[in-house]
C-alpha cells in the first residue's frame, strides 16, 4: 500500500513539475507579448498578428503606431522612426476596419502616451461595420485580457512549445519579421502583372447598374464619429492619415460591380471631416497613374509590392500629397478623372475589350 502511494506522488509530482516547466517557458518566451517584452535583449518577431496583436500593444514600447490592413504590413516603420524621432509599433487588422483599428488605439492609451499615429486607411474601412469584430474561433478573448486566470490555452499549449516559440527564435536569429518589418508578408511572393491579372478576371461589360448604399453610409458616418472623436480627445497627438494605393484593377472592379459612386462617397465625406482637425495631417496617393496602371506593381487588386510601400513613406515625409482643406475636392476630381480614363481606356493595356 505504501508503494502504491508512494508511485502515486511521485507520479503526481512529476505530472506538476512538467505543467509548471511548460508553463514557465511559455511564460519566459511569451511569443505573444502577453506579460513581458523579450527577455536579455531578444529581438522581439512579429509574425502572428492576431494572436500578438493584444499583448503586443499592452506590454512592448513605443510612443507611436502606425495602423492599417495587411497593405500597412509591407511598410518599414523604422523609416518612421528616424524620420520623425520615434518608436513606432504596428497595429494591423486583417480586414483593417476601423473599429478594429479603434480598438486596440484605445488599448494602446491605457497605457502608452503616443506622440504619433500612422493611419494607413482603407475605403473599405470606413464602410465597415462600426462595431469591432475582433472575437472569434481564430482569436481568443483571453488574450485580449490582463488577468492571467484565463491563460490556461496559452500556458499549456504544445503548438505554442513545439512550433510558435522555436519559430520566433529562429525569425529572431535571421531578423525576419522584426524592428520595421513587423508582420512582413513580402518575401517569395511575386508582384507582377501575371498575378495582378490572375486575381481579376475582367468582365466584358459592366456588370450591375450603380447599387444602393444607403445602409454603408450610415456605416461611413459613424465610423467618422468615432475617429474625430478620438482625434479631438488628444490633440498632443499628431495622426498622419495616407490612403493606399489600389491597382486600377480595384478601380475598374468597383466600376463594374457598381460601387465606384460608394468609394467617391466614402472619400467626400472623410477627407473634409479629417481636414477639419488641427492635428491631423492627410495625404493622397491613390491617384498615382504611374504606379496603379502599372499591373507589375501588385500581387492582385490591392497588395503592392514593398517598393510602393516606401515610395508612400518617401512622399508623406517630404510633404508631397499633402492634402488642405482648400485642396482636397481638387485631389477628389483627379481621381474621378483618372477612374474614368481607367475604365474607358487605360485597363485595356491588359485587357482585351
Amino acid at each position: 500500500m505504501y508503494s502504491k502511494k508512494k508511485s502515486l506522488f511521485w507520479l503526481l509530482g512529476l505530472i506538476a513539475g512538467w505543467l509548471f516547466l511548460a508553463a514557465f517557458l511559455v511564460w519566459f518566451f511569451d511569443p505573444f507579448y502577453q506579460y513581458h517584452a523579450p527577455f536579455f535583449g531578444m529581438e522581439a518577431v512579429f509574425q502572428d498578428r492576431d494572436n500578438q496583436m493584444p499583448g503586443s500593444v499592452r506590454n512592448l514600447s513605443y510612443d507611436s503606431v502606425l495602423m492599417g490592413s495587411s497593405l500597412a504590413e509591407n511598410f518599414d516603420s523604422s523609416f518612421l522612426d528616424r524620420q520623425y524621432g520615434c518608436h513606432t509599433l504596428k497595429i494591423i487588422r486583417a480586414s483593417g476596419s476601423a473599429a478594429d483599428l479603434l480598438y486596440y488605439l484605445d488599448m494602446a492609451r491605457e497605457s502608452h502616451e503616443l506622440k504619433n499615429v500612422f493611419w494607413c486607411l482603407d475605403l473599405s474601412a470606413m464602410d465597415a461595420s462600426p462595431e469591432h469584430t475582433l472575437f472569434d474561433e481564430t482569436v481568443p478573448r483571453y488574450l485580449h485580457t490582463e488577468t492571467i486566470l484565463d491563460d490556461g490555452t496559452y500556458l499549456w499549449n504544445k503548438d505554442i512549445l513545439f512550433q510558435t516559440i522555436p519559430l520566433n527564435l529562429a525569425y529572431g536569429q535571421m531578423g525576419r519579421n522584426t524592428g520595421g518589418h513587423a508582420y512582413d508578408w513580402s518575401q517569395g511572393k511575386e508582384f507582377s502583372a501575371r498575378m495582378a491579372m490572375l486575381a481579376y478576371e475582367k468582365p466584358r461589360e459592366r456588370v450591375l447598374t450603380e447599387r444602393d448604399f444607403t445602409g454603408q453610409k450610415e456605416n461611413v458616418l459613424a465610423n467618422l464619429e468615432q475617429i474625430t472623436i478620438r482625434i479631438k480627445d488628444h490633440p498632443e497627438t499628431m495622426y498622419r492619415f495616407f490612403f493606399p494605393l489600389y491597382s486600377m484593377n480595384w478601380w475598374d472592379c468597383a466600376y463594374v460591380n457598381g460601387e465606384l459612386e460608394e468609394k467617391f462617397y466614402i472619400l467626400e465625406q472623410t477627407l473634409p471631416m479629417l481636414l477639419s482637425c488641427d492635428n491631423v495631417e492627410v495625404y493622397y496617393f491613390q491617384d498615382e497613374e504611374e504606379i496603379i496602371c502599372n499591373l507589375d506593381n501588385y500581387m492582385d487588386m490591392i497588395h503592392y509590392s514593398p517598393t510602393v510601400s516606401q515610395y508612400i513613406l518617401d512622399k508623406m515625409a517630404s510633404g508631397e500629397g499633402r492634402l488642405t482643406r482648400e485642396n482636397w475636392q481638387e485631389a477628389v476630381e483627379r481621381m474621378r478623372d483618372l477612374a474614368g480614363r481607367i475604365t474607358d481606356e487605360l485597363i485595356y493595356r491588359y485587357y482585351s475589350r
